[in-house]
C-alpha cells in the first residue's frame, strides 16, 4: 500500500475490521477525561512520533 500523508495533518488512524459478515468495534472506557467516553468506536487511536498511518492503526488496534 502506498499512501501520501501530509504529516502536519495526520494525528491518528482507525481501522474498519470485518470477519466475514461481522464488524469489530470497541466500547470506549467510561472516563470523562477521554474523547467520547462510553461510546462504541472502531479500533485505532493517536499517532506516536513520526509513525506512518498503517503503523499507527496496527499499534493502536
Amino acid at each position: 500500500m502506498n499512501m501520501t500523508v501530509d504529516d502536519a495533518n495526520f494525528h491518528g488512524a482507525k481501522l474498519v475490521l470485518f470477519g466475514g459478515d461481522q464488524l469489530a468495534i470497541i466500547l470506549r472506557d467510561d472516563d470523562p477525561d477521554m474523547v467520547s467516553p462510553n461510546h462504541w468506536d472502531f479500533p485505532g487511536g493517536g499517532r506516536e512520533g513520526d509513525e506512518a498511518p498503517l503503523a499507527c492503526a496496527l499499534r493502536e488496534t
